[in-house]
């Protein structure tokens, strides 16, 4: 899979999520807990390969993607955004997914992303394959890329980094 296949998946999925980030609200209801505990999920680590400090605006995203078809973007089977707040790495995370939607001979890889600013600055370097070959736990290491500019403009309107999520990628 080349370079530009997995930064144009990326942007096309921080640019999906961007609403939906804008609009979340986390709630703590035994019913969306439970729901979150009988699905399977792909979980790690996230590291940086160099040491910096991401400023509070930083905002990571994980996915798992499902990239058989090489002509194709890569399909989002599920995927999380989250702001940094301040933290710094490693970052745990946990991605829940519906084995409904994984084809048996699927080809399905997990990938990260921090953006900030709404420009892509790290991605990661490694794209392992998850799932069909029994891997459900992967640690991944993000590297600098030349920094790639996002749509900023939703269905909704102009997303802002105002609203948002804070980081709690597990669970």
């Amino acid at each position: 899979m080349k370079l530009w296949h997995i930064l144009g998946s990326i942007t096309l999925s921080v640019v999906l999520t961007g609403a939906a980030l804008a609009a979340t609200t986390v709630t703590d209801s035994p019913s969306a807990s439970q729901t979150q505990l009988a699905m399977p999920a792909v979980s790690g680590t996230i590291n940086l390969h160099q040491r910096i400090a991401l400023p509070p605006n930083a905002a990571l995203t994980v996915t798992v993607s499902d990239a058989t078809v090489s002509d194709a973007p890569s399909r989002v089977l599920a995927q999380k955004v989250a702001w940094t707040d301040g933290k710094q790495a490693p970052f745990i995370f946990s991605l829940p997914y519906n084995p409904a939607d994984v084809s048996p001979n699927a080809r399905i890889l997990l990938s990260a992303a921090v953006t900030i600013d709404n420009r892509v600055v790290m991605a990661t370097q490694d794209i392992p394959a998850v799932i069909n070959n029994g891997v459900t736990r992967a640690d991944l290491l993000l590297i600098p890329v030349e920094s790639v500019a996002l749509p900023t403009h939703s269905q909704g309107g102009l997303l802002t980094p105002s609203a948002h999520t804070p980081l709690n990628t597990e669970g």
